[in-house]
């Protein structure tokens, strides 16, 4: 049994390791950003060590889960009519020393109306390129400044859309969110409160900055379940036929967590197993081979290898999930009303961190009742 569970774990690390080994690489990167009249590169943000100008940007290797964020400025009103224009220019020498370069052209239209930009965003997109500018400046700047930074550009950008995009029947009272946005909010809000913004007790500047570095090279959709995790019902048991959904996520907050159930928490970085003090002591055996709760392992371990249909589900959904993530993973299990239930706690976005920050229910009230004052 010990050598199948083995055996499983190194397939998973193997396959991580393998597709690292095998992704094309390139070196000495040289990127060049040109943009069409009337705009300019203000920005650019991810993992390099920043030059004189954003347009222009080296690096000593990148493959394909390389990931930059670009902020693009217009001096004045650009062309409907015309549109503006993106180009990139990519140059890398390859394994072999060969040295390639790549054009990429992208065509962008204009407009002058506001609820256009508002039915074009992506809350996903939006929260990548926030993430990058801010873990940018964390090395230069105050974390204060740059938490309340974040809240300041989702207020004025809620109470632009209060005043342009809303009919006069909207009451000072009523919360109004863009139908494309309505994630923000809660993403946001999660930013402002990882542990990279907001330090905890035991997190150490070397975790920060490792985190940093992490997140820093994720791609939209990795980044998106960083600061939102999934939260996956597991079913007590394979045969049950109101068994929950694993496809079908839950809230992240602790309201979604019954005693008498089992969760898996998937992000890029962390797999997290819960265990209700509550679960039938028939699936503690079929998962745990255990009926006892207080004797399960608790903090990072394995599942053992059981021949059952329950075990088999669960441990082909980790590995699944483990074959996709960006990075290895250890299974954390974490048991209800254990010491190591903090480690959770930090994945419950929607609820107040254990560092301080707060609520999401709380922060949307806050950008409401400032996004209305300041059309006062």
């Amino acid at each position: 049994m010990a050598t199948s569970r083995e055996s499983w774990t190194e397939s998973v690390s193997a396959l991580i390791l393998k597709r690292i080994v095998e992704a094309d690489t390139g070196y000495k990167a040289e990127l060049r950003i040109f943009v069409s009249k009337d705009l300019r590169v203000s920005g650019c943000y991810g993992l390099f060590i920043p030059g004189p100008s954003p347009s222009h940007v080296t690096m000593a290797t990148l493959n394909c889960l390389t990931t930059l964020a670009v902020e693009l400025a217009h001096t004045r009103a650009v062309d409907e009519t015309r549109g503006v224009t993106i180009q990139a220019v990519l140059s890398y020498s390859t394994q072999t020393g060969e040295r390639r370069t790549r054009v990429h052209t992208l065509t962008l239209r204009c407009s002058r109306h506001l609820q256009d930009a508002f039915r074009q965003y992506q809350a996903q997109t939006l929260l990548t390129f926030y993430c990058k500018k801010i873990y940018c400046a964390v090395l230069e700047r105050p974390l204060q400044e740059l938490r309340g930074e974040l809240q300041t550009e989702v207020t004025e950008a809620l109470a632009s859309y209060r005043k342009h995009c809303c009919s006069a029947s909207v009451s000072a009272g009523q919360l109004v969110l863009p139908q494309y946005l309505r994630a923000l909010p809660v993403y946001i809000n999660s930013l402002r409160k990882s542990e990279v913004l907001l330090p905890g007790l035991r997190s150490s500047v070397h975790q920060r900055l490792q985190q940093r570095c992490q997140v820093l090279s994720m791609d939209t959709c990795s980044t998106s379940k960083h600061f939102y995790p999934l939260l996956l019902p597991l079913p007590l048991s394979v045969d049950s036929t109101n068994s929950p959904n694993p496809e079908e996520p839950l809230r992240c907050c602790a309201a979604s967590l019954e005693p008498r159930c089992l969760y898996l928490i998937h992000a890029p970085l962390t797999l997290l197993l819960w265990v209700g003090t509550q679960v039938p002591a028939c699936t503690l055996v079929e998962l745990f081979n255990t009926s006892c709760f207080s004797s399960l392992p608790s903090g990072e371990t394995k599942l053992p290898v059981l021949e059952n249909p329950l075990s088999i589900r669960i441990r082909s959904l980790i590995n699944t999930l483990n074959s996709e993530a960006p990075c290895a993973r250890k299974l954390w299990v974490v048991k209800q009303g254990d010491t190591c239930e903090e480690a959770l706690q930090r994945h419950l976005v929607e609820d107040k961190s254990p560092n301080g920050g707060a609520s999401y229910a709380d922060f949307l009230y806050h950008l409401h009742v400032n996004s209305v004052k300041l059309l006062q």
